[in-house]
């Protein structure tokens, strides 16, 4: 197959990371390029990573099927109708009958796995907190640390401005996601997970999935410092809660391997292009 990638500028770091692992994947069997959305080429079939509604104006008259993670936005004052993706994909299910979307696996990119993840050690008497730092949560992480100094003063806060790279994530003791609302995926719990890192995460749709309903991480009500600071803490210094929750982590860490969701875009894309 012949398929083009199209990264719109809004795209979300979570659609960022997908971009890579799709291409990394689908790269060992297909021709897979990064164009515009106006240079798809000779493409059979297309893939649009964005991060609000697509710009109706790009896709007027586009010429070829394509799927993404968001549908087109649409206005009464369209003059020309501009073609909408075959298929909304996400990690998420819905309701039989209720929209569209299409159920798509996350996956992580190979290098987080590690299988040694069990004989990490403690890194001395500082504890370090780490998050990837978005201006919409800076509030909530503020206030959570704030609280924790109040009965810690051995735990520090990292917050990591670029996608966390493994090294990154294995230089902390515990990975949080503050994330405020359903729409926002960019928390790399699954990174952290895989890392053989315990994570504390705000109680998001997709968080809920990440840890299995709490069994493999800390799940916490949205937008709530003191429950966030009570969860925190028991990640660092409860250690049989912690090692509990990590074991659970490594026994279903292959459910993010890339191996489903490429299976599952494979058979999308074919589909599309009949």
């Amino acid at each position: 197959m012949r398929i083009a990638q199209i990264i719109l500028p809004d795209a979300s770091e979570y659609e960022r990371k997908c971009q890579r692992v799709d291409f990394a994947a689908l790269s060992a069997k297909h021709d897979v390029r990064v164009v515009p959305a106006d240079a798809v080429g000779d493409a059979q079939v297309a893939h649009v990573y964005a991060g609000r509604a697509l710009p109706a104006s790009l896709f007027r008259g586009f010429p070829i099927p394509y799927v993404a993670a968001i549908d087109i936005h649409r206005s009464r004052w369209i003059l020309r109708k501009p073609a909408a993706p075959a298929y909304v994909v996400s990690p998420l299910t819905e309701p039989p009958g209720i929209g569209r979307l299409q159920p798509l696996p996350e996956a992580v990119e190979d290098a987080y796995f590690v299988e040694d993840a069990h004989v990490r050690q403690p890194r001395g008497d500082v504890r370090v907190v780490g998050s990837f730092a978005r201006a919409s949560t800076r509030n909530l992480v503020e206030q959570t640390l704030a609280r924790i100094q109040r009965f810690r003063a051995d735990v520090t806060w990292t917050l990591f401005h670029e996608p966390p790279s493994p090294r990154d994530l294995r230089s902390v003791d515990l990975w949080v996601d503050p994330a405020l609302s359903d729409d926002d995926l960019d928390g790399f719990v699954a990174e952290a997970l895989v890392s053989g890192i315990v994570v504390a995460a705000a109680k998001t749709s997709l968080n809920r999935l990440r840890l299995e309903q709490n069994r493999t991480g800390f799940l916490v009500p949205l937008n709530d410092p003191n429950e966030m600071t009570h969860a925190i803490l028991a990640a660092l210094f409860k250690p049989e809660v912690a090692e509990a929750k990590m074991t659970a982590a490594r026994q279903t860490a292959s459910k993010f391997r890339p191996r489903q969701r490429l299976r599952i875009l494979a058979h999308l894309y074919e589909t599309l292009i009949g």
